[in-house]
């Protein structure tokens, strides 16, 4: 009796750290492989430090509600446009740690020599419209966008500089930007800080090409 328990509290845990990004979305998948397709898509997100089944995150397709579903790793997927009411969501792959031993989807926030990108990790399962197929699958996009993204990342170079509310945001810049003075020099007299995450990349990709 102990043990059922523990596996159903375990099930619990995994499936409330799975975020589902978008719920079944109409989207454009463009593989790898050169293959693109075209249907709906739905993409759960794991905590980075999440201790569950699979290490992977794993893209879920369908051509329409009654097709087979298919699924592909990050390393199996170029990039996903999601077509959300009024606006397209661009979500791609890239390594979010140091190491580099796990790709993860990230949303494409601004493009650009540095680019921004965001991914969004918790969220209130509750306000999931969930499906009687799988009670953990949304039917339609989330709420989770850029603007409540809360996981942000500068990118340069393949290298990213996460915004965190840790002190040091600051001196890592400086040395994230080595390779421009006047963007240094700015961090230095602290006319810019992790609040200026928008403006940090755009100074650098107007100025320091």
């Amino acid at each position: 009796m102990q043990s059922k328990l523990i596996t159903i509290l375990f099930f619990v845990f995994v499936s409330h750290s799975l975020v589902a990004q978008y719920g079944w979305t109409d989207a454009e998948v463009f593989l790898k492989s050169g293959e693109v397709k075209t249907g709906q898509a739905f993409l759960p997100l794991q905590p980075y430090n999440a201790i569950t089944i699979s290490s992977n995150e794993m893209l879920k397709f369908r051509t329409d509600r009654k097709a087979k579903k298919e699924k592909y790793k990050p390393n199996q997927v170029d990039s996903v446009l999601f077509k959300v009411e009024d606006r397209v969501d661009k979500y791609t792959t890239m390594f979010i740690s140091k190491k580099k031993k796990r790709l993860a989807f990230v949303q494409l926030i601004v493009e650009g020599n540095v680019a921004i990108v965001g991914r969004t990790e918790k969220t209130n399962m509750q306000t999931s419209i969930q499906n009687d197929e799988n009670p953990w699958e949304q039917e339609g996009p989330s709420a989770s966008n850029y603007f409540n993204h809360n996981r942000l990342f500068l990118v340069k170079e393949g290298e990213v500089l996460e915004k965190v509310k840790v002190k040091g945001f600051r001196v890592r810049a400086m040395e994230f930007f080595a390779d421009c003075d006047a963007l240094v020099k700015k961090l230095d007299s602290k006319k810019m800080h992790k609040d200026n995450f928008y403006e940090i990349a755009a100074f650098y990709n107007t100025n320091c090409n």
